[in-house]
């Protein structure tokens, strides 16, 4: 494969609906250019891009894939993401590696949900926006109302391809010459005219409209001749974010840095890593530096990809995307040329919201679960894991079932761990309702020899903090100080479990008031098991309750669907606490909610609102369950819970 200069590269990410024909328009893209010898099909498994297993199943795109192919003496690096809103953080990982996201959607269908999000996505990072209306030639196909649509919803950047007057109106904003020129009523050469549409893409001020029929290969070349005369290259935009907020222009010139954007856990090649590079260049003997770990990252090989096939690179320049096997970088990491290191801006995922314990379906897999979850998360930057030691479950989050799903499968065909998912276990907690007094516990034992002796006089109190408060009051040394830390030592062991249904026990104040002991027989384990028998009596006596955890939510939907929303929020019994508009016909809602109620809300937001909403949760405290549902609690209480 030979080295290209910035100038000759364009990085186009190809986004849209799932079902919008994207990974088909990249395989004619392919095809058209010589880039592959055959026009792959989706339903048939055997497209360049959707190559990996589950794809092929499950005939979507659930990966960022890489393919590169070459057009009149330029380069053009096609990143094919997913279209499925369970994998939507493909998307965000392969739009900040390109420079224009080519979005697709059917002259059928219109504007999707998918439509949105992409457009979306691409202006908060910045990129340019191109539309292209794939499957022209489908029944009930209309490629003028897809047009009107795409206006109606983005506005006046919208322009057809072949209105060049349109264009060149659009064109004319982008430079103070040029605009002179138009009103002038000169037309634009060809060279201005797609020097102008460039600078227009890159900027965001136009955003194309073209219409192919990918099979047949209608408007392909046309495609093409596009991408190559009218998308920014590297060296056409502004640069790279930085962590500190400035940019890093593409230049070769300038010594190395270069950020992961992907990485890929194959357990037979090990781990591959997509890079962009910024600044400089990289070849097969570059040691470059980690700006995170600082240390230097040796590698296998600098390789050029298309799909699953892989050719050796010699060397790759500034705006170049490669792929480097078994580095020890992972996802967001920049590679530098030491003394030079630059921190690159993290890219944005979606915050996992839907999550399932997992646990091995054979025993001899617990062990192997968390290596292979490991460098699943490696893979995906959205999922996250817990192993929640309160639980004693393994807790791993997505975007929605069919994730998690995918996630499973891939740990057995790619790991050979066998897992299976059920709704987490829910940490409740215990507490007391009211005051109780001179509640006794007393431990006497003999055995024989020397004995064990505690008497302990104990008032147990609610308080506002989640914290045992141990205080002691004994006066006349009818307990003496030495075993005060024994009291207290029984009542934090105590705590761990209530005496409802197990549950570790807060806001709880305990106070010891009096009590006896025995000069010879009295030793601090007596008075460990003293109050330890004084908090199971206390317990009782002051009306125990139950507390549930309750969740911070901040929903993002649609004006349209916000009031259904927030009914399901109060049917759930939750609490709207506020709404605020943010843009884009989207409103946050504010609000509340009890864990045990939010174990399918992410499936119930997506149906809702056709993939358009998504939400985040954090633990926000916990509140008295209603006393109608503490049965069903109860006689669900995990067994490790008890106190034994």
């Amino acid at each position: 494969m030979k080295s290209y200069k910035g100038k000759n590269i364009r990085n186009i990410a190809m986004a849209g609906h799932g079902g919008s024909g994207k990974t088909t328009l990249a395989e004619a893209l392919l095809f058209k250019s010589g880039g592959c010898d055959r026009m792959g099909k989706t339903t048939e498994g055997n497209t360049v891009c959707d190559h990996d297993p589950e794809e092929i199943k499950r005939k979507i795109s659930l990966n960022t894939s890489l393919a590169y192919t070459e057009w009149k003496s330029n380069k053009i690096n096609i990143i094919d993401t997913p279209g499925q809103f369970d994998f939507i953080g493909g998307m965000s990982e392969g739009v900040r590696a390109a420079e224009t996201v080519v979005i697709a959607l059917t002259a059928k269908d219109g504007v999707q949900v998918g439509t949105i999000k992409a457009y979306n996505e691409a202006v908060k990072q910045g990129k340019g926006r191109v539309f292209v209306v794939t499957k022209n030639d489908e029944d009930n196909a209309d490629f003028a109302k897809t047009l009107q649509g795409l206006k109606e919803k983005f506005g006046g950047v919208v322009c057809e391809f072949s209105d060049r007057a349109g264009l060149s109106e659009l064109i004319a904003e982008t430079d103070e010459a040029l605009m002179e020129k138009f009103f002038g009523g000169e037309e634009f050469t060809d060279e201005e005219f797609s020097k102008g549409l460039r600078a227009g893409i890159a900027s965001g001020v136009i955003a194309p409209v073209i219409a192919v029929t990918a099979f047949s290969g209608d408007g392909i070349e046309a495609l093409l001749d596009l991408i190559v005369n009218a998308f920014p290259s590297p060296i056409d935009v502004e640069g790279e974010p930085t962590a500190d907020g400035k940019k890093v222009k593409y230049d070769e010139s300038s010594p190395l840095s270069s950020f992961v954007f992907k990485t890929i856990a194959d357990p037979f090649v090990g781990k591959m890593s997509f890079v962009k590079i910024v600044t400089g260049s990289l070849n097969s003997k570059t040691e470059p530096t980690n700006s995170r770990t600082g240390e230097v990252e040796r590698f296998g090989k600098l390789l050029a990809i298309k799909g699953k096939k892989q050719e050796d690179l010699a060397e790759a320049f500034a705006g170049d995307i490669v792929t480097i096997t078994k580095l020890s970088a992972t996802t967001g990491d920049a590679l530098c040329q030491s003394g030079k290191t630059v921190e690159f801006a993290q890219i944005e995922f979606p915050v996992a919201c839907f999550f399932q314990a997992i646990s091995a379906k054979g025993k001899g897999d617990e062990a192997k679960i968390s290596g292979a979850i490991q460098k699943i998360l490696e893979e995906d930057k959205v999922l996250s894991y817990v192993n929640n030691s309160e639980t004693r479950q393994r807790v791993i989050g997505g975007l929605g079932d069919q994730h998690l799903d995918v996630t499973v499968n891939k740990m057995k065909t790619k790991f050979g761990v066998d897992v299976e998912l059920k709704p987490p276990v829910i940490a409740y907690r215990e507490t007391i309702r009211k005051k109780v007094t001179n509640i006794e516990g007393k431990h006497k034992k003999q055995s024989g020899g020397a004995g064990q002796f505690g008497v302990v006089i104990m008032e147990f109190e609610p308080h506002g903090e989640d914290e045992l408060i141990f205080q002691e009051r004994v006066v006349g040394g009818s307990v003496p100080k030495q075993f005060f830390p024994a009291v207290e030592k029984g009542l934090k062991e105590s705590v761990l479990h209530g005496v409802v249904a197990g549950y570790p026990v807060v806001r709880l104040k305990a106070t010891l008031v009096d009590g006896k002991y025995h000069p010879v027989d009295s030793k601090e384990v007596a008075f460990v098991q003293a109050a330890r028998l004084a908090f199971k009596a206390g317990m009782k006596e002051a009306t125990p309750c139950l507390l549930e955890p309750i969740l911070a939510l901040k929903i993002f939907v649609g004006n349209e669907n916000t009031g259904d929303v927030m009914g399901i929020v109060n049917k759930r019994r939750g609490s709207v606490l506020g709404t605020n508009p943010v843009g884009n016909n989207m409103t946050q809602i504010d609000a509340e909610m009890p864990q045990a109620e939010t174990t399918d809300f992410a499936l119930v937001i997506l149906q809702m609102t056709k993939g358009l909403g998504s939400f985040t949760q954090e633990f926000s405290r916990y509140q008295e369950l209603p006393q109608m549902l503490e049965a069903e609690v109860i006689a669900n209480a995990p067994k490790y819970s008890h106190d034994e």
